[in-house]
């Protein structure tokens, strides 16, 4: 069963990964992305090592408008240019660390907004970086 997280966001603020790489560093996230790649432009698997292991996570940009709809009572008035940055993976806790801290970095560092459809929940940085964090003190 795939599994989602949505992270909604002012379009002009997404990274690309050279400046994702150096916020894990900041963060001290063990998570290192494919040099240069331009999550605009970037559609499908995202390559990453997550603390020294191959992994990575799919990726998906979409205009907020066309997917407003699951999400009816957030207010995207402080974003310019709204996205939703989707991450899509299975069964896998590695590609699982890796949207949930990748989440993390853009929510803390670039003002986003997290939304666990699962639960129909948005998460807090906090939230996120604990739920990483976790996973990655205990890998499954």
């Amino acid at each position: 069963m795939a599994m989602e997280l949505f992270v909604i966001m002012a379009l002009e603020k997404l990274p690309n990964t050279d400046e994702l790489n150096v916020l894990a560093s900041d963060h001290t996230i063990p998570i290192v992305y494919h040099s240069n790649t331009e999550l605009r432009q970037h559609t499908g698997y995202l390559p990453a090592v997550l603390s020294k292991k191959k992994s990575g996570v799919e990726i998906y940009t979409t205009p907020y408008k066309e997917v407003s709809s699951y999400f009816p009572s957030f207010d995207n008035a402080k974003y310019k240019e709204p996205i939703v940055v989707t991450f899509r993976w299975g069964g896998d806790f590695q590609e699982m660390t890796v949207a949930l801290s990748t989440a993390y970095l853009l929510t803390e560092g670039y003002d986003a907004t997290t939304f666990e459809p699962q639960g129909g929940s948005f998460l807090s940085a906090d939230d996120l970086k604990k739920s990483a964090l976790s996973l990655l003190n205990n890998p499954m």
